[in-house]
């Protein structure tokens, strides 16, 4: 029902007819081509390796399923294939996540399309304010000036953004000028602007997108409800590309503080975590390590920036993977990579700093975790392991914003090297805000 397989060797696992797939509501993909009913999933494989073909993947799946296909980590050391539970925090099965996955399947089919809507919108991984805020818009009790007038609190009731028309929920939030250019720009505007209410528009634009997407487009309402506030309470003017930005960053520090709501908290913090400014290292070089996901091209991405004592730049380097995958999934795959170059390069004394929380502490806890992220916390725990004093702390946002920059540029940074002359100037100003800090 919601098992699904993990893959150590993958010569036990049927690509058709074994639940492998890491989605709740799909166990198995949809092949676009027949004949791979007794085929294993290690046929999808790199000849000779523990990675994934992503030509062969490509070829046989559709490009939405061959972008989870390529997200789900391979565990290196090969192994017996093992099960876990989908629907639990570690991947281990209990009653009280099975009796709940009965009772949503029980009520699923009886709940008409609005009660669907609010339903999926209820179960988004998003901040509660957002929600909240797109339910009284929807709801058609936000207190925009349009409804503010109708009570007789204003008399004018034209929208602040354009100063046109009158300032409506579905106006405000989606057929506004601006509001519609936030959209354009962020890449969500999935349905036509014109609708005659903001539930119905809401409501449409679910039926055409996931659940990552939607959560997207809820945030971004609640950005556009802020900037409106901004300019009528602050006469602060946000331009497009700073609202589409702030909902981007507040959802994935969301994300980033709740793992996703997929890796329990394991260990409590520990002196020398949670710094909010980048220090110098006391003690051998120090690497900052962030990740980020490109949803849109399907793809993550991973950066580090590498530093001595005097806080002087020794090294930069990204990489970019195909497959869509979990935020923190992303975040210990960059952890991993900056282990591997510590190893490759001999050093012997170093710190390792990340802003995800549920990372630090997976690598910290004994606790077991069976699906594919707690493999590649076993490879960093391995890792560490073999390497002497290497130290791992949790930072802010705000103490690894050079990794951060070169994470998020990671798709055109990848697989390049920098001379410290030829820094992008960006990010040198970055460096050298960290250092005067």
């Amino acid at each position: 029902m919601r098992v699904m397989e993990a893959n150590g060797a993958g010569l036990t696992v049927q690509i058709t007819s074994d639940p492998w797939f890491p989605i709740l509501d799909k166990c198995y993909p949809s092949s676009i081509v027949p004949g791979l009913e007794n085929f294993t999933v290690n046929c999808l494989f790199q000849i000779g390796q523990q990675r994934w073909d992503p030509e062969v993947v490509c070829d046989l799946f559709s490009p939405t399923e061959a972008a989870i296909i390529l997200g789900i980590p391979i565990s290196q050391s090969g192994g017996d294939d093992s099960w876990y539970w989908l629907a639990e925090n570690n991947g281990f099965y209990s009653v009280r996540s099975a009796y709940k996955l009965l009772q949503d399947q029980k009520h699923h089919s009886d709940i008409p399309q609005a009660s669907q809507f609010w339903k999926r919108m209820w179960d988004l991984k998003v901040p509660p304010k957002t929600k909240d805020l797109v339910w009284r818009a929807a709801s058609n009790c936000l207190a925009t000036k349009a409804n503010l007038c109708i009570k007789k609190v204003l008399v004018d009731n034209t929208c602040p953004m354009c100063g046109v028309y009158a300032e409506t929920e579905v106006h405000l939030l989606v057929s506004c000028p601006f509001a519609w250019a936030c959209w354009e720009f962020s890449g969500l505007s999935t349905v036509g602007r014109e609708s005659p209410s903001l539930l119905q528009w809401l409501e449409v634009s679910a039926n055409r997108v996931d659940k990552e997407v939607l959560g997207k487009i809820v945030v971004l309402c609640w950005a556009i409800w802020s900037a409106r506030n901004d300019l009528i309470w602050q006469q602060r003017v946000r331009s497009v590309r700073d609202v589409v930005v702030f909902a981007n960053s507040s959802l994935n520090q969301f994300l980033k503080a709740q793992g996703r709501e997929n890796i329990p908290s394991l260990s409590p913090l520990k002196a020398g975590d949670g710094s909010e400014h980048w220090i110098k290292s006391v003690s051998g070089i120090k690497l900052n390590v962030d990740a980020a996901t490109f949803d849109r091209d399907s793809k993550h991405g991973y950066g580090c920036v590498v530093r001595n004592l005097n806080g002087d730049l020794i090294f930069v380097f990204a990489g970019c993977n195909n497959g869509k995958v979990p935020a923190e999934l992303a975040e210990i795959m960059g952890i991993k990579e900056a282990l591997s170059w510590l190893k490759c390069n001999n050093y012997t004394q170093a710190v390792i700093e990340s802003d995800s929380l549920v990372c630090v502490e997976a690598i910290r806890s004994d606790e077991l975790i069976a699906f594919g992220f707690g493999f590649i916390v076993d490879e960093c725990k391995n890792m560490f392991k073999s390497l002497s004093n290497v130290a791992l702390f949790f930072v802010k946002r705000s103490a690894n914003c050079a990794a951060y920059f070169v994470a998020r540029h990671s798709i055109s940074l990848a697989e390049r090297m920098f001379p410290i002359n030829s820094v992008l100037m960006d990010f040198m100003s970055i460096l050298m805000s960290d250092c005067s800090s």
